[in-house]
């Protein structure tokens, strides 16, 4: 199959996918804000962004650190099962260690606490995450599996969701489907991992579990750096400001994430093919492109953005559709940061640089939202996102431009 040809199904793929994963949530999200009231909901959104930071340190960067080993061994079976085996083996360790650090602070922390029987379901998230190994179909670039994949969690939550969950009383079978959706999904994934690709799981030795785990170091510090400027807002709105705030805030978050999502499909396709075949000329092209599109979508849908949170959310949330202004101007320079993040300077062995941008960027994030908290308002975040998401790509273009990858290799 040709670069063109291969690089066109797997967007194709993944752009299936993240169509799915934008629609989906925005047929549930409006039930569940109706069903639920706005206190019911913000809670779901809260405890959404706070079950995430597990995933984050159980996914450990391997999405990224793993992906380019794989992309690299594709052919050489015995070294992919002695990868996957090692981060597997890594993975379940930090699912352990999650799960008791989770248990310790919904007994201390009484926000937490209040509601610690839907944060504790909601962990079934993780350990179906666990088992999910996304970096292998993206490594091998056969991104059809990771699209059936989603799309049946997908599918399965919202058909679940509409025919259960009719009023506050049936509040904790929220997480539960979540959960069971994402469990199903990573066993099936491992399972057609063994089976089809002949990929052989063992014990991994202590030295492979230590390599794996250097390696992914850095990615899985510029996760959390990520985490602090995009999943953080959300918690720290529920803790300081309570559910309703974090339901206000959680709504157009996203919206805007939804937005970004769709560029999603372009960062998983060309990071292990940039990494592998060096393209740089395919790639500025695809670039252009989709530079040229991220304006006209964030146009649009600035001249819907008020019809639109008040068709999918209802009434209450007139306050989301002020702050959906302010993350669709962030739209417009995080798109070709993304593609210049880990698609060109991670792929091309700099990813020191891509990590260190996030790293940068949240420190100063997380400093403007201690020195906020007296004072603290949904709208000061939005703003704070905005700053912070310029920051990194002023970053990362001038490291495009020191190393001059533009000119890499150019076939």
């Amino acid at each position: 199959m040709s670069d063109k040809k291969r690089l066109i199904e797997n967007f194709s793929a993944l752009a299936i996918m993240q169509v799915l994963n934008y629609i989906l949530p925005f047929v549930t999200l409006p039930y569940l804000a109706r069903v639920l009231g706005m206190e019911g909901y913000g809670i779901y959104i809260f405890s959404q962004a706070f079950i995430l930071y597990f995933i984050i340190i159980v996914d450990f960067g391997f999405e990224l650190s793993a992906t380019r080993e794989v992309s690299l061994n594709r052919n050489n079976p015995k070294k992919l099962s002695e990868i996957i085996s090692a981060v597997l083996g890594v993975k379940v360790i930090l699912a352990t260690l999650s799960l008791i650090l989770l248990l310790t602070l919904l007994s201390i922390i009484p926000q937490l606490r209040e509601y610690w029987m839907f944060h504790l379901l909601s962990f079934g998230m993780v350990i179906g995450n666990m088992f999910f190994s996304l970096f292998f179909y993206q490594g091998i670039e056969r991104m059809k599996f990771i699209t059936i994949f989603n799309a049946s969690a997908k599918v399965f939550f919202t058909v679940a969701i509409f025919i259960f969950v009719k009023d506050m009383s049936d509040f904790l079978l929220v997480p539960i489907f979540n959960s069971i959706g994402y469990l199903v999904v990573g066993v099936v994934s491992l399972f057609i991992m063994i089976c089809q690709f002949k990929i052989k799981i063992k014990v991994p030795s202590k030295d492979n579990l230590i390599q794996q785990t250097k390696k992914s170091a850095q990615f899985f510090w510029s996760r959390i750096a990520v985490s602090f400027y995009t999943t953080s807002n959300t918690v720290i709105i529920g803790l300081v400001l309570g559910p309703v705030s974090a339901g206000i805030f959680g709504s157009a978050d996203k919206l805007f994430r939804g937005i970004v999502s769709l560029y999603q499909p372009l960062n998983n396709i060309l990071y292990p093919y940039v990494a592998y075949s060096k393209n740089i000329k395919l790639y500025k092209r695809i670039f252009k492109f989709a530079a040229t599109i991220n304006v006209l979508i964030v146009l649009i849908a600035f001249l819907t953005t008020d019809i639109a949170v008040q068709i999918i959310f209802g009434r209450g949330f007139e306050e989301s559709a002020s702050l959906l202004k302010i993350f669709l101007i962030v739209v417009i320079f995080l798109m070709p940061s993304i593609l210049l993040g880990y698609p060109l300077l991670g792929a091309l062995g700099h990813a020191r640089e891509v990590n260190n941008s996030v790293i940068i960027a949240s420190i100063f994030h997380v400093f403007l939202l201690i020195i906020s908290i007296p004072f603290l308002t949904v709208t000061h975040v939005a703003i704070y996102v905005l700053i912070t998401e310029f920051i990194v790509l002023v970053y990362r273009m001038y490291y495009v431009k020191k190393f001059k990858l533009f000119m890499y290799n150019n076939k």
